[in-house]
């Protein structure tokens, strides 16, 4: 393993364990078949531009584990960053997963809004802190038109006149992209820090795995 690497992620609250059990699990169920493959992007951040520079590949659901992770890690050139992609083939079905990048970091009637928020998508999400924001995935697959209306409805947590819950930027860009996409690198001075699992948020409230509160402060 690259030391540079292995000496600064957490790789068990890494999203990949997550995102692995739960690919695994729709297999079991049948509801993806053992050729699903997962989309990953290499990409160069460029800040208030349009452009979206990226190199798209795909992983088979079945190859993707603790090694695949570090494999593609080291194999970032300097100045790129990992990403995984919302999007999942399997033969000529494609799923997605929800993803969401929150815009900042005031919690003021954020967990109410989320709340209803997961009770009307019918999810509950793992909460990834990212350094500067937080990263949340989703626990049900969707189709892409029900993708567009997650994606749009997300907008809908932004509330006039207050802190952005969600970062309407990153919405725009994954809309134009067909796609939605988080970090799973630290690879450029721009980032802080791997994401980093810190709870679970559904319609009951936010529980960080040390407690029996439902408070979204935890998380801040």
């Amino acid at each position: 393993m690259n030391e540079r690497i292995s000496g600064h992620i957490k790789i068990n609250r890494h999203p990949i364990l997550w995102v692995c059990d739960l690919m695994n699990a729709y297999q079991r169920w049948n509801v993806l078949t053992l050729n699903a493959e997962l989309t990953f992007s290499k990409y160069r951040y460029k800040p208030h531009s349009f452009e979206d520079d990226r190199e798209i590949f795909k992983i088979p659901i079945r190859a993707l584990d603790r090694s695949s992770l570090f494999d593609m890690l080291i194999d970032l050139e300097d100045g790129q960053e990992l990403s995984l992609n919302s999007n999942i083939h399997d033969y000529n079905n494609e799923y997605y997963l929800p993803l969401i990048d929150f815009g900042g970091k005031d919690s003021k009637s954020l967990e109410y809004s989320f709340r209803e928020f997961c009770s009307y998508w019918n999810m509950e999400f793992q909460i990834y802190s990212s350094g500067r924001s937080y990263h949340a995935y989703g626990n049900r697959l969707l189709t892409y038109s029900e993708w567009i209306k997650f994606m749009g409805s997300l907008l809908l947590l932004n509330i006039p006149g207050s802190s952005k819950i969600i970062d309407d930027r990153w919405v725009g860009h994954r809309i134009l992209a067909g796609y939605s996409s988080l970090r799973w690198s630290k690879n450029t001075s721009q980032y802080k820090k791997y994401p980093t699992h810190v709870g679970v948020l559904n319609s009951l409230g936010f529980h960080d795995g040390q407690s029996n509160g439902s408070t979204f402060n935890l998380l801040y």
